[in-house]
């Protein structure tokens, strides 16, 4: 039998869900000056780095900062 998620499992995910969206449309708005007329696959190689470095060390860490059982 399939257990269903957690609360704390769907708190992580919007948060993920959240974060990730937050951080590639800042991503995005500051590469289109600089990206303007080149096509999707280069913008997307620009993007790719600082979006994989802030998922590591920005989102995921504060996500789970926020949903970790809490000590009572």
């Amino acid at each position: 039998m399939i257990r269903p998620p957690a609360l704390s499992h769907l708190r992580f995910l919007g948060l993920m869900m959240a974060g990730a969206y937050v951080l590639i449309n800042l991503i995005l708005a500051a590469l289109s000056p600089l990206t303007a007329g080149w096509p999707v696959w280069a913008t997307t190689l620009c993007a790719v780095p600082p979006m994989v470095v802030g998922m590591v060390h920005v989102v995921l860490p504060l996500a789970r900062a926020r949903t970790a059982p809490r000590a009572r």
